[in-house]
């Protein structure tokens, strides 16, 4: 398959299910956004589903390449690569919206279908093991920090739901600020 025309489905997969949610996504729909006949985006992806984990597939692609412009592991010290976490999330919440709306329907849509659940688990995964990784470059045991990636990714998530639902009820400098500073005194003395 072309690189390009992935792409443009990608992109209109994306628009459409950031206008009409995962449930009321169609292929024709689809195939409107990216200006091609519908047989013609059956070819690239047979199924809804198989459109649905492909772009689950490229917006992790898209986190885990910002994810490694933000997060130096080898430039950067351990207090840097963690307010770079939440730097990025609040990146996204701020110019990113779509990311975080589709997210959360993947969320809903993983309730219902074993196998974007399975996707959708693995991109938690790829993302608690990021933090990990800052972790244990840090100098802590991953014993000692185990449920540190968790915290943080629901401290981030809740962020997106809260700011996005309501943007004016609380300012997100003032949350990431108090976020970090909740897992730093989880920490200290942890390592």
């Amino acid at each position: 398959m072309s690189k390009d025309v992935s792409k443009k489905i990608l992109d209109a997969t994306l628009e459409v299910i950031a206008k009409e949610k995962i449930s009321g996504t169609r292929m024709h729909l689809i195939a409107k956004e990216a200006a091609m006949t519908q047989s013609n985006l059956h070819y690239y992806f047979p199924t809804k589903n198989d459109l649905l984990i492909a772009l689950l597939a490229d917006i992790q692609e898209w986190f885990s390449k910002n994810r490694q412009q933000v997060v130096d592991l080898d430039r950067q010290t351990f207090r840097e690569n963690l307010h770079a976490f939440f730097a990025e999330k609040k990146d996204v919440i701020l110019n990113h919206k779509k990311l975080d709306y589709v997210q959360f329907d993947y969320w809903v849509q993983g309730t219902v279908d074993p196998q974007v659940r399975e996707s959708f688990r693995q991109t938690f995964d790829i993302w608690r093991k990021d933090i990990s990784a800052v972790f244990e470059r840090g100098g802590y045991s991953e014993e000692r920090i185990k449920m540190i990636p968790f915290l943080m990714v629901s401290l981030m998530m809740g962020a997106s739901m809260q700011y996005l639902i309501d943007e004016g009820q609380f300012d997100l400098d003032q949350y990431f600020d108090a976020a970090e500073k909740i897992i730093v005194n989880l920490i200290d003395g942890s390592k």
